[in-house]
């Protein structure tokens, strides 16, 4: 069945060709968008048991009542128990009672997110299918629909309001990022995204490196001072933030993490920003550029924080499209250009190639082979296993942080 894959990335590839090249507005590049976005929405969603976080939402689904009258109780219920915002309940009362299956919740997520990751590739660049190929191949397609189902709805509400702020539809980011905050509370950073606009040059990199390295430093002692005293709490969403929170990582994971989120997307995103003909098109991914450095600092410092990172994944990838496609159509900075892309090629790699010892598998196993509806078999479940294996964290002094 892992056909479907090879299909598309020819497809992608044959419509890249023919079409990414052209400037101005063709209906026939137009369809083809959409045509490949509704195979994104049908690969995931007809799939069975397809990556690792998704076994989780299907054991929960089975704890959903049929009732909606039980709505309101429940939605408090499942806050206090498992964090989970309303619209998310709701969504998921909604295809229990309609139509009994979890394939209904697959199904609409996956339409959520694909069609505001293509409604915004249309709006941002000329390189549609490339980016389809960028997205699919860096695995954040299969994260965004599989891994992270909830926040993918939150996603395709904020990113549409993120992307509207920049075009001066101030008013549509403050309708959606509530419309966000109901299906996951991570959607919350993007208060930030108005703040967040910086004069961007060369020195910006190293000065951002710095503040990251002092916080990640310190943070031991400013994590022990502010997190115990705002949520010292008791509930789901306070053991939620004090987990993700107190998780660490070793110099060297702070340094592959300040590679991954911080170093090579500067450098790929400012190189754009610098070079960029267009002054509302430049200032719209400075924005963009401002706000992925104060998710990196935060990403790189706290290992737990890497999640917010996703709020600014796809412009990142989007602007990282923009530079495969110039890599070698201009001489400027070349060696420099070839280099970042070979280190955000080899770490992509190498996440393809994370191993989890338990059950002897890797990161891609998660998502190949494809499996779908049309073969429910017992074999997806090492999956979840793996999952377990992957999320299970060992107390010691090396991974968690002295939080008193």
């Amino acid at each position: 069945m892992s056909i479907v894959y090879l299909i598309f990335i020819l497809l992608a590839i044959y419509f890249s060709y023919k079409y990414d090249g052209i400037e101005e507005y063709d209906s026939h590049k137009q369809h083809r968008l959409w045509l490949m976005c509704i195979y994104l929405i049908c690969l995931t969603g007809f799939s069975y048991g397809l990556g690792a976080d998704k076994f989780s939402y299907m054991a929960l689904f089975e704890d959903y009542p049929e009732d909606f009258s039980e709505l309101g109780d429940y939605i408090w219920l499942q806050f206090m128990k498992g964090a989970q915002t309303p619209l998310w309940v709701i969504v998921n009362m909604f295809c229990k009672s309609v139509f009994h299956s979890f394939y209904a919740v697959q199904i609409l997520e996956s339409a959520a997110i694909n069609i505001s990751v293509c409604y915004l590739i249309s709006r941002n660049t000329h390189r549609y299918f490339l980016f389809l190929i960028v997205y699919f191949v860096t695995l954040q397609y299969f994260i965004f629909n599989t891994e992270i189902m909830r926040e993918g709805f939150a996603l395709s509400f904020v990113l549409i309001g993120m992307d509207a702020y920049t075009r001066g539809e101030k008013w549509v980011f403050y309708v959606m990022l509530p419309l966000g905050l109901m299906f996951h509370l991570s959607a919350a950073i993007a208060i930030l995204f108005p703040f967040t606009r910086f004069k961007l040059s060369w020195y910006t990199l190293p000065i951002a490196i710095a503040i990251s390295f002092c916080i990640w430093l310190l943070s031991d002692k400013l994590l022990s001072a502010v997190m115990t005293a705002v949520f010292g709490g008791q509930g789901a969403l306070t053991q939620k933030i004090m987990f993700y929170s107190i998780m660490a990582s070793s110099i060297f994971g702070y340094i592959r993490a300040l590679a991954t989120y911080l170093v090579f997307p500067y450098i790929i995103m400012f190189s754009l920003v610098s070079t960029e003909p267009s002054e509302e098109r430049r200032q719209r991914m400075t924005r963009w550029t401002s706000f992925m450095l104060v998710l990196a600092i935060m990403a790189c410092a706290f290992a737990g924080f890497v999640r917010f990172y996703n709020y600014v994944q796809i412009f990142y990838l989007i602007m990282l499209t923009e530079f495969i496609y110039n890599l070698v159509r201009t001489r400027e900075h070349l060696i420099v250009r070839i280099g970042t892309f070979a280190g955000t090629l080899f770490l992509v790699i190498l996440s393809y190639f994370s191993h989890y010892d338990l059950t002897d598998t890797y990161f891609y196993d998660f998502f190949y082979p494809y499996t779908c509806i049309l073969n429910e078999t017992d074999d997806v479940f090492i999956r979840e296993y793996a999952h377990y294996d992957a999320t299970t964290v060992e107390i010691d002094d090396k991974n968690v942080r002295d939080v008193d």
